[in-house]
Protein backbone atom coordinates (compact mmCIF):
# COMPACT_ATOMS: atom_id res chain seq x y z
CA UNK A 1 0.00 0.00 0.00
CA UNK A 2 1.27 3.23 -0.95
CA UNK A 3 1.46 6.20 1.26
CA UNK A 4 -1.10 8.15 -0.84
CA UNK A 5 -4.10 10.30 -1.34
CA UNK A 6 -6.09 9.61 -3.41
CA UNK A 7 -9.79 10.98 -4.42
CA UNK A 8 -12.27 8.82 -5.83
CA UNK A 9 -15.07 10.34 -7.69
CA UNK A 10 -18.49 8.59 -7.50
CA UNK A 11 -21.06 8.98 -10.52
CA UNK A 12 -23.32 6.33 -11.45
CA UNK A 13 -21.93 3.66 -8.91
CA UNK A 14 -23.96 4.79 -5.98
CA UNK A 15 -22.60 1.92 -3.87
CA UNK A 16 -19.12 0.39 -1.91
CA UNK A 17 -20.21 -3.09 -2.32
CA UNK A 18 -18.59 -4.29 -5.96
CA UNK A 19 -17.50 -0.87 -6.84
CA UNK A 20 -14.55 -1.54 -9.20
CA UNK A 21 -12.68 1.88 -9.13
CA UNK A 22 -13.51 1.96 -5.35
CA UNK A 23 -12.40 -0.98 -4.69
CA UNK A 24 -8.64 -0.16 -6.26
CA UNK A 25 -8.58 3.35 -4.68
CA UNK A 26 -8.86 2.07 -1.12
CA UNK A 27 -6.29 -0.89 -1.90
CA UNK A 28 -3.91 1.17 -3.42
CA UNK A 29 -3.96 4.17 -1.39
CA UNK A 30 -3.38 4.80 2.63
CA UNK A 31 -5.98 7.39 2.80
CA UNK A 32 -9.37 7.90 -0.17
CA UNK A 33 -10.90 11.12 -0.09
CA UNK A 34 -14.88 9.87 -1.96
CA UNK A 35 -16.65 12.73 -4.07
CA UNK A 36 -19.67 13.48 -5.78
CA UNK A 37 -19.99 16.49 -7.45
CA UNK A 38 -23.74 17.78 -7.60
CA UNK A 39 -23.61 19.09 -10.80
CA UNK A 40 -26.64 22.05 -11.75
CA UNK A 41 -26.37 20.52 -15.44
CA UNK A 42 -27.44 17.20 -13.40
CA UNK A 43 -29.98 19.14 -11.15
CA UNK A 44 -31.13 20.63 -14.42
CA UNK A 45 -33.31 17.71 -15.93
CA UNK A 46 -34.92 17.26 -12.96
CA UNK A 47 -38.74 18.88 -11.52
CA UNK A 48 -38.45 18.91 -8.01
CA UNK A 49 -41.75 16.64 -7.93
CA UNK A 50 -39.42 13.89 -9.84
CA UNK A 51 -39.70 10.74 -8.41
CA UNK A 52 -36.25 10.07 -10.29
CA UNK A 53 -34.76 12.78 -8.26
CA UNK A 54 -36.15 11.43 -4.85
CA UNK A 55 -34.64 8.11 -5.58
CA UNK A 56 -31.11 9.64 -6.33
CA UNK A 57 -31.22 11.88 -3.15
CA UNK A 58 -32.06 8.42 -1.37
CA UNK A 59 -29.15 6.90 -2.93
CA UNK A 60 -26.18 9.27 -2.12
CA UNK A 61 -28.13 9.39 1.59
CA UNK A 62 -27.97 6.20 1.83
CA UNK A 63 -24.03 6.05 0.43
CA UNK A 64 -23.16 8.18 2.92
CA UNK A 65 -24.26 5.79 5.40
CA UNK A 66 -22.60 2.76 4.00
CA UNK A 67 -19.27 4.88 3.32
CA UNK A 68 -19.49 6.02 7.58
CA UNK A 69 -19.85 2.51 8.83
CA UNK A 70 -16.71 1.82 7.34
CA UNK A 71 -15.02 4.92 9.04
CA UNK A 72 -15.49 7.49 5.74
CA UNK A 73 -18.19 9.61 4.50
CA UNK A 74 -19.44 11.36 1.78
CA UNK A 75 -17.93 14.63 0.61
CA UNK A 76 -20.82 16.16 -1.89
CA UNK A 77 -20.10 19.69 -3.70
CA UNK A 78 -21.94 21.56 -6.04
CA UNK A 79 -20.55 22.49 -8.72
CA UNK A 80 -19.08 21.24 -12.64
CA UNK A 81 -16.91 18.77 -12.44
CA UNK A 82 -14.29 20.23 -14.32
CA UNK A 83 -13.90 22.62 -11.74
CA UNK A 84 -14.83 21.65 -8.42
CA UNK A 85 -12.18 18.27 -8.62
CA UNK A 86 -8.77 20.74 -8.98
CA UNK A 87 -9.91 22.61 -6.48
CA UNK A 88 -10.15 19.84 -4.39
CA UNK A 89 -7.03 18.28 -5.48
CA UNK A 90 -5.10 21.26 -4.59
CA UNK A 91 -6.84 21.91 -1.33
CA UNK A 92 -6.49 18.36 -0.17
CA UNK A 93 -3.38 17.59 -1.73
CA UNK A 94 -4.53 14.48 -4.10
CA UNK A 95 -1.95 12.24 -5.63
CA UNK A 96 -4.32 10.29 -7.81
CA UNK A 97 -7.79 10.62 -8.94
CA UNK A 98 -9.80 7.53 -9.38
CA UNK A 99 -13.32 7.03 -11.10
CA UNK A 100 -15.07 4.26 -12.69
CA UNK A 101 -15.51 4.98 -16.73
CA UNK A 102 -18.51 7.00 -17.48
CA UNK A 103 -20.76 6.56 -20.62
CA UNK A 104 -23.77 8.06 -21.89
CA UNK A 105 -23.44 11.46 -24.70
CA UNK A 106 -22.35 13.80 -21.97
CA UNK A 107 -20.79 11.66 -19.39
CA UNK A 108 -17.93 11.18 -21.77
CA UNK A 109 -16.91 14.66 -22.42
CA UNK A 110 -17.20 15.61 -18.77
CA UNK A 111 -14.97 12.63 -18.05
CA UNK A 112 -12.00 13.41 -20.73
CA UNK A 113 -12.55 17.26 -19.43
CA UNK A 114 -11.22 16.06 -16.08
CA UNK A 115 -8.78 13.68 -17.05
CA UNK A 116 -7.06 16.16 -19.15
CA UNK A 117 -6.93 18.85 -16.08
CA UNK A 118 -5.72 15.91 -13.47
CA UNK A 119 -2.81 15.38 -16.22
CA UNK A 120 -2.04 18.75 -16.68
CA UNK A 121 -1.48 19.09 -12.98
CA UNK A 122 0.87 15.97 -13.11
CA UNK A 123 -2.20 14.17 -10.95
CA UNK A 124 -2.68 9.87 -11.20
CA UNK A 125 -5.85 9.87 -13.34
CA UNK A 126 -7.46 6.09 -13.12
CA UNK A 127 -10.57 5.62 -14.49
CA UNK A 128 -11.73 1.52 -14.43
CA UNK A 129 -14.50 -0.43 -16.20
CA UNK A 130 -17.55 -1.02 -14.05
CA UNK A 131 -20.80 -0.03 -15.64
CA UNK A 132 -21.04 -3.22 -18.13
CA UNK A 133 -20.59 -7.24 -17.99
CA UNK A 134 -19.00 -6.17 -21.56
CA UNK A 135 -18.02 -2.70 -22.39
CA UNK A 136 -19.45 -1.16 -25.53
CA UNK A 137 -15.86 -1.17 -27.54
CA UNK A 138 -14.89 -4.72 -26.90
CA UNK A 139 -17.40 -5.85 -29.26
CA UNK A 140 -16.89 -5.00 -33.14
CA UNK A 141 -19.40 -2.70 -34.79
CA UNK A 142 -22.80 -4.81 -34.86
CA UNK A 143 -26.27 -3.00 -35.73
CA UNK A 144 -28.21 -6.22 -34.87
CA UNK A 145 -28.87 -7.39 -31.70
CA UNK A 146 -28.38 -11.47 -32.74
CA UNK A 147 -25.01 -11.24 -33.69
CA UNK A 148 -23.91 -8.71 -31.07
CA UNK A 149 -25.50 -11.14 -28.13
CA UNK A 150 -23.49 -13.71 -29.27
CA UNK A 151 -19.66 -12.11 -29.59
CA UNK A 152 -21.34 -10.85 -26.10
CA UNK A 153 -21.49 -14.26 -24.51
CA UNK A 154 -17.91 -15.27 -26.00
CA UNK A 155 -16.84 -11.66 -24.21
CA UNK A 156 -18.89 -12.23 -20.93
CA UNK A 157 -17.01 -12.66 -18.63
CA UNK A 158 -18.20 -15.77 -16.38
CA UNK A 159 -15.94 -15.03 -13.42
CA UNK A 160 -16.98 -12.74 -10.90
CA UNK A 161 -14.66 -11.65 -8.66
CA UNK A 162 -15.48 -10.24 -5.21
CA UNK A 163 -14.63 -6.78 -4.61
CA UNK A 164 -15.09 -5.96 -0.70
CA UNK A 165 -13.64 -3.76 1.11
CA UNK A 166 -13.83 -3.34 4.87
CA UNK A 167 -12.50 0.07 6.13
CA UNK A 168 -11.53 3.24 4.26
CA UNK A 169 -9.26 5.71 5.86
CA UNK A 170 -10.43 9.09 4.94
CA UNK A 171 -8.99 12.63 5.27
CA UNK A 172 -10.65 14.09 8.90
CA UNK A 173 -12.13 17.04 7.16
CA UNK A 174 -14.62 19.44 8.34
CA UNK A 175 -17.35 19.21 5.78
CA UNK A 176 -21.08 19.32 5.15
CA UNK A 177 -22.90 16.22 5.91
CA UNK A 178 -24.21 14.88 2.56
CA UNK A 179 -27.91 14.36 4.21
CA UNK A 180 -27.79 18.63 4.52
CA UNK A 181 -26.11 18.85 0.94
CA UNK A 182 -29.12 17.03 -0.97
CA UNK A 183 -32.05 18.68 1.46
CA UNK A 184 -34.36 20.34 -0.11
CA UNK A 185 -33.43 18.93 -3.80
CA UNK A 186 -36.10 16.78 -3.93
CA UNK A 187 -40.02 17.58 -2.51
CA UNK A 188 -41.27 14.56 -2.51
CA UNK A 189 -40.51 11.16 -0.52
CA UNK A 190 -38.99 8.18 -2.39
CA UNK A 191 -41.99 6.23 -1.52
CA UNK A 192 -41.51 3.52 -4.55
CA UNK A 193 -38.57 2.46 -4.56
CA UNK A 194 -36.98 1.46 -1.02
CA UNK A 195 -32.95 1.63 -1.47
CA UNK A 196 -32.53 -2.07 0.41
CA UNK A 197 -34.83 -3.56 -2.03
CA UNK A 198 -31.85 -5.45 -3.97
CA UNK A 199 -30.56 -7.18 -1.08
CA UNK A 200 -33.80 -9.60 -1.13
CA UNK A 201 -34.69 -8.85 -4.48
CA UNK A 202 -31.80 -10.57 -6.16
CA UNK A 203 -32.60 -13.81 -3.85
CA UNK A 204 -36.29 -14.03 -4.24
CA UNK A 205 -36.92 -13.44 -7.33
CA UNK A 206 -37.95 -16.33 -9.87
CA UNK A 207 -35.45 -16.33 -12.16
CA UNK A 208 -36.93 -19.67 -13.21
CA UNK A 209 -40.19 -18.94 -14.80
CA UNK A 210 -38.97 -15.32 -15.73
CA UNK A 211 -39.62 -16.49 -19.74
CA UNK A 212 -43.27 -17.42 -18.63
CA UNK A 213 -43.71 -14.27 -16.86
CA UNK A 214 -42.41 -11.60 -17.94
CA UNK A 215 -44.94 -10.74 -20.60
CA UNK A 216 -47.65 -10.62 -17.91
CA UNK A 217 -47.85 -6.89 -16.18
CA UNK A 218 -50.78 -8.32 -13.73
CA UNK A 219 -47.51 -10.45 -12.08
CA UNK A 220 -44.54 -9.99 -10.07
CA UNK A 221 -42.55 -10.93 -13.38
CA UNK A 222 -39.75 -9.09 -13.86
CA UNK A 223 -36.86 -8.11 -11.34
CA UNK A 224 -37.51 -4.11 -11.30
CA UNK A 225 -34.30 -3.62 -10.91
CA UNK A 226 -33.78 -1.15 -13.29
CA UNK A 227 -33.86 1.97 -10.88
CA UNK A 228 -30.79 0.30 -8.99
CA UNK A 229 -28.98 -0.57 -11.88
CA UNK A 230 -29.46 2.73 -13.72
CA UNK A 231 -27.98 4.66 -10.33
CA UNK A 232 -25.39 2.00 -9.31
CA UNK A 233 -26.95 1.02 -6.16
CA UNK A 234 -26.11 -2.25 -7.08
CA UNK A 235 -23.89 -3.67 -9.69
CA UNK A 236 -24.51 -5.06 -12.81
CA UNK A 237 -22.40 -7.97 -12.12
CA UNK A 238 -24.18 -8.80 -8.79
CA UNK A 239 -27.42 -9.09 -10.81
CA UNK A 240 -26.25 -11.10 -13.36
CA UNK A 241 -24.56 -14.09 -10.78
CA UNK A 242 -28.05 -13.75 -9.01
CA UNK A 243 -29.62 -14.68 -12.05
CA UNK A 244 -26.48 -17.96 -13.01
CA UNK A 245 -27.13 -18.80 -9.63
CA UNK A 246 -30.51 -19.29 -9.62
CA UNK A 247 -31.60 -20.90 -12.85
CA UNK A 248 -31.16 -23.77 -14.92
CA UNK A 249 -31.58 -21.39 -17.83
CA UNK A 250 -31.37 -17.98 -17.58
CA UNK A 251 -30.29 -17.08 -20.98
CA UNK A 252 -33.40 -14.67 -21.06
CA UNK A 253 -33.00 -12.80 -18.22
CA UNK A 254 -29.38 -12.57 -19.41
CA UNK A 255 -30.35 -11.34 -22.82
CA UNK A 256 -32.31 -8.62 -21.27
CA UNK A 257 -29.14 -7.60 -19.24
CA UNK A 258 -27.23 -7.51 -22.47
CA UNK A 259 -29.90 -5.96 -24.24
CA UNK A 260 -28.74 -2.53 -22.17
CA UNK A 261 -25.45 -3.41 -23.10
CA UNK A 262 -26.34 -3.60 -27.12
CA UNK A 263 -27.97 0.25 -26.60
CA UNK A 264 -25.03 1.26 -25.36
CA UNK A 265 -22.98 -0.42 -28.22
CA UNK A 266 -25.06 1.14 -30.97
CA UNK A 267 -24.53 4.87 -28.70
CA UNK A 268 -20.91 4.48 -28.98
CA UNK A 269 -20.57 3.87 -32.62
CA UNK A 270 -23.20 6.07 -33.92
CA UNK A 271 -23.75 8.50 -31.67
CA UNK A 272 -25.50 10.42 -33.68
CA UNK A 273 -28.41 8.72 -33.17
CA UNK A 274 -29.30 10.80 -30.17
CA UNK A 275 -31.14 13.22 -32.21
CA UNK A 276 -31.41 11.15 -35.61
CA UNK A 277 -33.43 8.21 -36.42
CA UNK A 278 -30.75 4.73 -36.74
CA UNK A 279 -32.83 4.16 -40.40
CA UNK A 280 -31.88 6.93 -42.63
CA UNK A 281 -34.60 6.04 -44.15
CA UNK A 282 -36.87 6.71 -41.52
CA UNK A 283 -35.77 10.42 -40.73
CA UNK A 284 -38.48 12.12 -42.85
CA UNK A 285 -41.22 10.51 -41.46
CA UNK A 286 -44.50 12.82 -41.83
CA UNK A 287 -45.83 12.88 -37.71
CA UNK A 288 -49.02 14.26 -37.36
CA UNK A 289 -48.01 15.29 -33.31
CA UNK A 290 -51.35 16.71 -32.47
CA UNK A 291 -50.96 18.25 -29.70
CA UNK A 292 -54.23 16.98 -27.59
CA UNK A 293 -53.58 13.21 -28.25
CA UNK A 294 -50.23 14.20 -26.81
CA UNK A 295 -51.95 15.10 -23.56
CA UNK A 296 -54.40 12.82 -23.51
CA UNK A 297 -51.53 10.09 -24.17
CA UNK A 298 -49.35 11.72 -21.10
CA UNK A 299 -52.28 11.74 -18.96
CA UNK A 300 -53.73 8.09 -19.54
CA UNK A 301 -57.11 9.60 -21.08
CA UNK A 302 -56.85 7.80 -24.44
CA UNK A 303 -59.57 5.81 -24.07
CA UNK A 304 -57.35 2.50 -24.35
CA UNK A 305 -57.51 0.78 -20.79
CA UNK A 306 -54.15 -1.07 -21.92
CA UNK A 307 -52.34 2.04 -22.92
CA UNK A 308 -54.26 4.53 -20.08
CA UNK A 309 -52.67 2.10 -17.24
CA UNK A 310 -49.75 1.97 -18.39
CA UNK A 311 -49.53 5.71 -18.44
CA UNK A 312 -51.25 5.93 -15.06
CA UNK A 313 -48.38 3.58 -13.69
CA UNK A 314 -45.88 5.75 -14.94
CA UNK A 315 -47.47 8.74 -13.41
CA UNK A 316 -47.90 7.41 -9.68
CA UNK A 317 -44.86 5.18 -9.78
CA UNK A 318 -42.58 6.42 -11.88
CA UNK A 319 -42.26 3.12 -13.95
CA UNK A 320 -43.86 1.11 -16.31
CA UNK A 321 -43.92 -2.79 -16.71
CA UNK A 322 -41.94 -3.29 -19.64
CA UNK A 323 -45.01 -5.41 -22.40
CA UNK A 324 -46.73 -1.86 -21.43
CA UNK A 325 -43.68 0.05 -22.38
CA UNK A 326 -43.69 -1.21 -25.41
CA UNK A 327 -47.76 -0.97 -26.07
CA UNK A 328 -47.82 2.99 -24.77
CA UNK A 329 -44.63 3.69 -27.30
CA UNK A 330 -46.22 2.12 -30.12
CA UNK A 331 -49.47 3.65 -29.56
CA UNK A 332 -47.76 6.71 -29.41
CA UNK A 333 -45.75 6.53 -32.56
CA UNK A 334 -47.80 4.31 -34.76
CA UNK A 335 -51.28 4.89 -33.50
CA UNK A 336 -51.30 8.65 -32.89
CA UNK A 337 -48.63 8.70 -35.21
CA UNK A 338 -46.27 11.51 -32.87
CA UNK A 339 -42.66 11.56 -33.07
CA UNK A 340 -41.01 9.39 -30.45
CA UNK A 341 -38.37 12.38 -29.02
CA UNK A 342 -41.84 13.51 -27.28
CA UNK A 343 -42.42 10.25 -25.76
CA UNK A 344 -38.81 9.97 -24.84
CA UNK A 345 -39.10 13.42 -23.37
CA UNK A 346 -42.01 12.75 -21.50
CA UNK A 347 -40.64 8.95 -20.18
CA UNK A 348 -37.02 11.33 -19.59
CA UNK A 349 -39.24 13.40 -16.67
CA UNK A 350 -41.02 11.00 -15.23
CA UNK A 351 -39.10 7.25 -15.08
CA UNK A 352 -36.96 6.49 -12.82
CA UNK A 353 -34.78 4.04 -14.17
CA UNK A 354 -34.51 6.44 -17.43
CA UNK A 355 -31.74 5.77 -18.83
CA UNK A 356 -30.57 8.39 -21.98
CA UNK A 357 -28.85 5.92 -24.58
CA UNK A 358 -31.48 2.78 -23.24
CA UNK A 359 -34.30 4.93 -23.82
CA UNK A 360 -33.90 6.49 -27.12
CA UNK A 361 -32.98 3.06 -28.72
CA UNK A 362 -36.10 1.55 -27.29
CA UNK A 363 -38.35 4.26 -28.69
CA UNK A 364 -36.42 4.12 -32.21
CA UNK A 365 -36.95 0.48 -31.88
CA UNK A 366 -40.64 0.25 -31.10
CA UNK A 367 -40.62 3.46 -33.53
CA UNK A 368 -39.41 1.25 -36.24
CA UNK A 369 -36.86 3.60 -37.12
CA UNK A 370 -33.66 2.25 -35.11
CA UNK A 371 -31.25 -0.28 -34.92
CA UNK A 372 -31.85 -3.90 -34.97
CA UNK A 373 -34.79 -3.54 -37.39
CA UNK A 374 -37.67 -5.83 -37.57
CA UNK A 375 -40.53 -6.34 -40.05
CA UNK A 376 -42.98 -2.94 -40.04
CA UNK A 377 -44.55 -3.80 -36.38
CA UNK A 378 -47.98 -2.22 -35.34
CA UNK A 379 -48.95 -3.46 -31.60
CA UNK A 380 -52.95 -3.74 -31.85
CA UNK A 381 -53.87 -2.23 -28.12
CA UNK A 382 -57.08 -4.68 -28.05
CA UNK A 383 -54.96 -7.67 -28.71
CA UNK A 384 -51.97 -7.08 -26.01
CA UNK A 385 -54.58 -6.17 -23.75
CA UNK A 386 -56.47 -9.43 -23.84
CA UNK A 387 -53.38 -11.38 -24.47
CA UNK A 388 -51.34 -10.30 -21.90
CA UNK A 389 -54.28 -8.93 -18.94
CA UNK A 390 -56.71 -11.03 -19.66
CA UNK A 391 -58.65 -10.70 -15.98
CA UNK A 392 -57.57 -6.81 -16.52
CA UNK A 393 -56.08 -7.23 -13.17
CA UNK A 394 -53.25 -5.15 -14.48
CA UNK A 395 -56.10 -2.43 -15.96
CA UNK A 396 -58.07 -2.08 -13.14
CA UNK A 397 -55.60 -1.22 -10.50
CA UNK A 398 -54.99 2.02 -12.40
CA UNK A 399 -58.22 2.73 -13.91
CA UNK A 400 -60.49 2.02 -10.76
CA UNK A 401 -63.16 3.61 -13.21
CA UNK A 402 -63.29 -0.11 -14.90
CA UNK A 403 -63.39 -2.10 -11.19
CA UNK A 404 -67.50 -3.40 -12.20
CA UNK A 405 -66.85 -3.75 -15.74
CA UNK A 406 -66.44 -7.03 -17.40
CA UNK A 407 -63.12 -7.84 -19.45
CA UNK A 408 -64.69 -9.05 -22.47
CA UNK A 409 -65.96 -4.94 -22.56
CA UNK A 410 -62.75 -3.52 -21.14
CA UNK A 411 -60.38 -5.03 -24.06
CA UNK A 412 -62.92 -4.06 -26.54
CA UNK A 413 -63.24 0.31 -26.25
CA UNK A 414 -64.04 0.36 -29.89
CA UNK A 415 -67.33 -1.80 -29.78
CA UNK A 416 -68.64 -0.85 -25.61
CA UNK A 417 -68.70 2.79 -24.23
CA UNK A 418 -67.06 2.49 -20.94
CA UNK A 419 -67.44 4.43 -17.88
CA UNK A 420 -64.61 6.71 -18.44
CA UNK A 421 -63.25 8.07 -21.32
CA UNK A 422 -63.78 7.59 -25.47
CA UNK A 423 -61.17 6.48 -27.56
CA UNK A 424 -59.47 9.60 -28.90
CA UNK A 425 -58.49 7.34 -32.15
CA UNK A 426 -59.77 4.23 -33.98
CA UNK A 427 -56.67 1.90 -33.94
CA UNK A 428 -57.79 0.72 -37.30
CA UNK A 429 -57.94 3.92 -39.48
CA UNK A 430 -54.65 5.14 -37.67
CA UNK A 431 -52.90 2.15 -38.92
CA UNK A 432 -53.43 2.15 -41.93
CA UNK A 433 -52.17 5.82 -41.66
CA UNK A 434 -49.40 4.83 -40.47
CA UNK A 435 -48.41 2.51 -42.80
CA UNK A 436 -49.08 5.48 -45.61
CA UNK A 437 -46.66 7.59 -43.15
CA UNK A 438 -43.84 4.80 -43.06
CA UNK A 439 -43.91 3.86 -46.97
CA UNK A 440 -43.47 7.88 -47.35
CA UNK A 441 -46.79 7.85 -49.01
CA UNK A 442 -49.10 10.62 -48.05
CA UNK A 443 -52.19 10.92 -45.38
CA UNK A 444 -55.41 10.62 -46.70
CA UNK A 445 -55.97 14.75 -46.15
CA UNK A 446 -60.07 13.86 -45.43
CA UNK A 447 -58.93 12.48 -42.13
CA UNK A 448 -56.32 15.39 -42.07
CA UNK A 449 -59.02 17.92 -42.20
CA UNK A 450 -60.48 16.37 -38.85
CA UNK A 451 -58.10 16.69 -36.86
CA UNK A 452 -57.75 20.37 -35.64
CA UNK A 453 -55.85 22.98 -34.75
CA UNK A 454 -53.40 21.36 -31.93
CA UNK A 455 -52.14 18.93 -35.09
CA UNK A 456 -48.51 20.29 -36.04
CA UNK A 457 -47.22 18.20 -38.88
CA UNK A 458 -43.22 17.66 -38.76
CA UNK A 459 -40.99 15.49 -40.84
Amino acid sequence: MQNHTALFWFKRDLRVEDNTGLYHAVTENKEVLPVYVLEDEILSGYSPTSKRLSFFVDALKNLDSELRRLGSYLYVVRGKAEEVLPELIKMHNIDSVYTNRAYGFSGVKRDLGVEHKCRAAEVIYKKFEDTFLVPPAEIDQRKVFTPFYKLWQGRNKRTILELNIKEIKSPALEITPAEEMVRGISRIENTHWPIGLPENRLLEFDYENYKENRDLPFMDGTSMMSPYIRFGVTSIRKVYKSAVNSAKDPDVFISELAWREFWYHIMHYFPETRELEFQEKRRSIRWINNESWYRAWREGRTGYPIVDAGMRQLLEEGWIHNRVRMIVASFLAKDLLTDWRWGDKHFSEHLVDYDEAVDIGNWQWVASCGADPQPFRIFNPLLQSSKFDPDCIYIKKYIPELEDVEPEKIHNPLTYKLPYVSPIVNHYEMRNLAQEAYSGGRIDESYINKLGEDTVFTS
